[in-house]
């Protein structure tokens, strides 16, 4: 997660403080400008503010204090009635006067009131409000700015740009016959067709839903058929679409669904053509239904399974943990759980309802950007509810512009999520109407300890807790506060809220706001604390020298096998491709710089296995920095876990000397023939990780010879002779004179870079992924001689990536991947143990992963293994 001083990152000449006359005509100015950016205006409202003297007792008194809305205090005679929480309970309490609904000073901006999935969006009318107030600066400007994203993002989208990417991709279907490059082609035509010509839309999904029948993807095609026909599909070519949409039922074996559209068909006139198609697929459904064969089902189950719960939650002040409540074997399940809320990262493509990253994208029409997509229109469908609240931010990309400000805007878009998924449910078990005092203690109180509540055990979870306001606190705050009047100005989620409660005196707008801005806050302090899980899978490589992401369908021989010697570029980069929450289970974990399980994410879900043998009523323990003891120094994860506000006291960071198990991985031997010492370098100015080979610092070519690496023993500078020529060599890897360069560096290395040093395992996948390159595009073909040599190098180094990072590790998996591709493209072999625990390696991937990487295995390296196939290798017992 991103750091304290980065998760806000405001212009400190905008925040800087400033006398009342400066501030004063600051804010003449600032006023008078025609379009603040995001920093403008929470610059600007920082300086009203000394963060010295704010003082608060929760979230909603820290809104009130910075919201700007005039406040009229109404004075109420609190009935018994009114001394009740909205649960029935009996606490009483100081009943705050309600806020008055805020009015905008001038006809509202129809740009504001745009399509959310495509629905119309008004504001709440004037006659549902209580008092009129005038509106300060910061509301004003906020919807201002608001406007401005609107018509900044409004002509993204072209028809004609559409039609000759829809053109293309009928030549490279009908030409060049290449189904795959025609349905990325066709998809990036529906990307670009515009909202209110929907027919460009519908041609490009019914063009495509023919390229995906060819291809097997029957589910998405038939899909595809009714996107065309709610978007308007020309009706003189309705056969065509029904006939499909009855040939891929009949593929999914749905006779039903299948009967359903010939039935349809037979009432429209078709030629004659189509009418011997339609009596052809009625037989052949008519066979099928006949020919119903019984399918062999597994009853009995691989893993030991035990119906008692393998975990229980502990609480102590406020503080969670985890322990478990029987023995647990090493790779056993410890928890399962889906996430509550979950947010795409941004770096590759994700179903934003399922999560899973490798399917055929069903985008929503009205949104500007790409990241809004659904591998099929059921998840389309589940998700609508959260997407109608969020659409019309996606269309002028306002999570996006958090990024102006915040190194994080995601973390915001989950606390949204978070909180548009959660309050209704909540509110729903509201007895009586209440005012905002009311259900605020509400949430505090009776409702929070509900079990039979969701968004209970959400908002339990713990918060990151700062002594003191500070800047990014503030900022934070304030961009809660721009997100609930988002939530009142350009949705109806306030309507909706009102639904869920008994139908009584109305809350105002402001009122809505000031409790929806303070649980924005609430969530974004649990998110910086520990309860934000970063989900990590595969994505493209980033280097588009290696692998451009426009040339994807080359990867592919058929959907979801891969060509013979791609599966390196598939697994090419590790990264977040999600932020997900998961309050009942990871997120209750305590934290360990050695972490006793490995978290399998795939899609929604997590898979919690045991790292090593638990005794019963052990400790289930979860770290929380982004590398464990093997991987960053003490000092590196202390620093990162302090910004969380999380304390590490784990045995990991009591060793001493802490550092050991990090430093047998940066091991070198001086290259001094008189000394020749074995040493670590505790500093490096531009590398505090010790991995200088990433640092540019070190790598430019003008650093060649420079005293990078020092021997604290002999003083001696390393002249790394072998790390200068071998980067030398690797620019021109296409001739066989450099490869052999490469070959004898690599060699070389062996002598300096000790045991499981971790500059051996890069430069090995420098190496292979440039050879593979060379080999892949023509430039030369790699003979048996030098497969073997490069099989070789890359076996010698996984043995250090389990180490350092296990062999349940998704790193494990990214390595041996390129291993894999060097095995299918010669006849190099590895032994029965080695394949096995790759083989079992598999179980800890996502599931779509790990059924790509089962079928290369089958298509390309089974036959070598004398036709032993996944199954029989992974039950063979070694």
């Amino acid at each position: 997660m991103a750091s304290s001083s980065s998760s806000a990152r405001v212009n400190n000449k905008a925040t800087s403080a400033a006398p009342p006359a400066a501030a004063a005509a600051t804010a003449a100015s600032f006023s008078s400008a025609p379009v603040p950016s995001l920093g403008d205006l929470i610059g600007h409202q920082l300086r009203q503010f000394k963060l010295e003297e704010l003082h608060y007792r929760d979230e909603l008194q820290l809104l009130q204090i910075l919201t700007p809305v005039q406040r009229q205090k109404l004075n109420r005679e609190a009935d018994g009635d009114g001394q009740k929480d909205c649960n029935g309970g009996g606490d009483t309490m100081v009943v705050l006067a309600p806020l008055s609904r805020p009015e905008y000073g001038g006809e509202e901006d129809d740009d504001l009131i745009g399509a959310v999935g495509g629905f119309s969006v008004s504001s709440p009318t004037p006659a549902t409000t209580t008092t009129k107030e005038p509106l300060l600066d910061f509301r004003t400007h906020v919807l201002k700015w608001f406007q401005h994203l609107r018509h900044k993002t409004g002509h993204f989208k072209s028809e004609e740009e559409s039609r000759r990417l829809r053109e293309a991709g009928n030549d490279s279907y009908r030409k060049e016959k290449h189904p795959l490059k025609a349905s990325d082609l066709f998809t990036e035509a529906i990307f670009l067709a515009p909202a209110r010509d929907t027919l460009a839309a519908a041609l490009a999904h019914a063009n495509r839903s023919l390229v995906l029948y060819d291809c097997g993807l029957y589910a998405e095609s038939y899909d595809d058929c009714l996107c065309a026909l709610d978007l308007g599909y020309p009706e003189e070519y309705l056969p065509l679409i029904k006939l499909r949409q009855a040939a891929c039922a009949l593929k999914l074996r749905n006779f039903t669904l299948c009967e359903e559209h010939l039935h349809e068909l037979l009432h429209i006139e078709l030629n004659q053509v189509f009418e011997t198609r339609t009596h052809e697929l009625w037989h052949q459904c008519e066979v099928l239904k006949v020919e119903r064969f019984e399918m062999a089902v597994q009853t009995g189950d691989d893993l030991e399974t035990n119906d008692m719960k393998a975990f229980e939650i502990a609480w102590l002040d406020n503080s969670s943990s985890l322990h478990s409540t029987r023995a647990l074997a090493r790779n056993s399940l410890i928890f399962e759980s889906e996430a509550v809320a979950m947010v795409p990262s941004g770096n590759c493509r994700v179903c934003d309802y399922c999560g899973i990253t490798q399917f055929i994208p069903f985008p929503c029409i009205y949104c500007s950007n790409r990241l809004v997509v659904y591998c099929s229109r059921q998840c389309r469908f589940k998700h609508a509810a959260i997407h109608a609240v969020e659409c019309f931010g996606h269309q002028i990309e306002l999570f996006e512009s958090f990024g102006e400000v915040f190194g994080m805007p995601r973390l915001l878009q989950l606390a949204l999520r978070l909180l548009i998924t959660g309050l209704p449910e909540l509110l729903a078990h509201c007895r009586k109407k209440p005012t905002l005092s009311k259900l605020w203690s509400c949430i505090n109180g009776a409702l929070l300890e509900r079990q039979d509540i969701g968004y209970s055990s959400v908002l339990r979870l713990e918060r990151l807790e700062e002594e003191h306001s500070s800047e990014t606190l503030i900022s934070l705050a304030l961009a809660a506060h721009i997100l609930a009047i988002y939530l009142s100005k350009c949705t109806t989620f306030f309507d909706q809220l009102e639904k869920n409660l008994p139908s009584a005196s109305r809350m105002s707008s402001a009122e809505w706001e000031l409790l929806c801005a303070a649980l924005l806050m609430r969530h974004i302090s649990q998110l910086r604390h520990r309860s934000l899980t970063h989900c990590r899978s595969f994505v493209l490589p980033s280097d588009p020298h290696v692998f451009s992401p426009l040339n994807e369908f080359q990867l592919w021989a058929a959907p979801m096998r891969l060509q013979e010697g791609h599966l390196h570029l598939l697994a090419g980069e590790v990264a977040v491709v999600a932020y997900a929450v998961y309050p009942e289970t990871l997120s209750l974990c305590r934290h360990s710089c050695s972490s006793t399980i490995c978290s399998k994410f795939s899609g929604r879900k997590l898979t919690a296995l045991a790292l090593l043998d638990l005794p019963a009523g052990s400790g289930i323990y979860n770290c929380f920095a982004s590398g464990n003891y093997q991987q960053l120094r003490q000092g590196e994860r202390s620093k990162e876990l302090e910004e969380h506000g999380i304390k590490c006291y784990c045995n990991a960071c009591q060793l001493s000397p802490t550092d050991d198990q990090f430093y047998k991985f940066h091991r070198y031997r001086c290259d001094n023939p008189k000394c020749m010492e074995i040493f670590t370098p505790h500093a490096l100015p531009h590398a505090p990780n010790l991995r200088w080979w990433l640092s540019e610092e070190y790598t430019q070519p003008e650093y060649n010879g420079a005293e990078l690496i020092v021997c604290p023993h002999c003083d001696q500078a390393q002249k790394l002779e072998w790390f200068w020529s071998f980067n030398t060599s690797l620019i021109d890897c296409e001739l066989i004179e450099e490869r052999c360069k490469l070959y004898a560096a690599i060699e070389r290395a062996e002598s300096q870079l000790i045991e499981l040093h971790e500059c051996k395992v890069a430069l090995a996948r420098l190496l292979l992924e440039q050879c593979l390159m060379v080999h892949r595009e023509g430039a030369t073909v790699l003979d048996d001689w030098e497969f073997n040599k490069l099989g070789s190098i890359m076996r010698a180094v996984l043995p250090a990536v389990v180490a350092q990072y296990g062999g349940q590790s998704i790193e494990y998996v990214q390595y041996f991947a390129y291993f894999w591709d060097v095995m299918a493209l010669s006849n190099y072999k590895c032994n029965d143990r080695e394949l096995m625990q790759m083989l079992n390696a598999l179980e800890f991937i996502a599931d779509e992963f790990k059924d790509i990487f089962i079928n290369y295995y089958e298509d390309y390296i089974s036959p070598k293994y004398a036709e032993q196939s996944y199954g029989s290798v992974v039950d063979t017992q070694v």
